[in-house]
């Protein structure tokens, strides 16, 4: 059986490997965890923010987000940073299936686009992830 606890958990693995960091953090619903460095973005990190599932005669489905922060350079977006890590999240991030104990799943980029955060100094690339479990045996 694949929860949202658990999509959380390959997501995390996932995203570790694809793009060589330790600095991954999951929320999942109902997480206050203070996990999440506070304060202005200095190092690139990735926030995982997995959503509640929803029943399907087919798939069970859910929308989750893939947000990786990137500090800004001298107070300026880092643009060519931001690209790279928008064309990697589509290679690495689309397309992914797997099993975990006894479940298929399969997940890809719903959509994707970069977005600022003027609190943090950073922009992020948003990769909204679509993560459908197969819901028959």
């Amino acid at each position: 059986m694949i929860t949202p606890q658990t999509i959380g958990n390959i997501l995390y693995r996932d995203c570790k490997a694809a793009f060589d960091t330790d600095a991954v953090f999951v929320v999942v619903p109902g997480d206050n965890s203070d996990e999440i460095p506070d304060g202005e973005v200095t190092d690139e990190r990735i926030v995982i923010h997995v959503k509640s599932q929803k029943p399907g005669t087919y798939w069970r489905k859910s929308f989750n987000e893939v947000n990786i922060l990137v500090p800004r350079i001298q107070n300026r977006p880092d643009r060519i940073r931001c690209e790279q890590l928008e064309r990697e999240a589509m290679e690495k991030l689309d397309g992914v299936t797997g099993r975990h104990d006894g479940s298929d799943y399969l997940y890809s980029v719903e959509s994707i686009g970069t977005m600022t955060d003027d609190a943090l100094n950073c922009e992020y690339v948003n990769a909204r992830i679509l993560f459908e479990v197969l819901n028959v045996k």
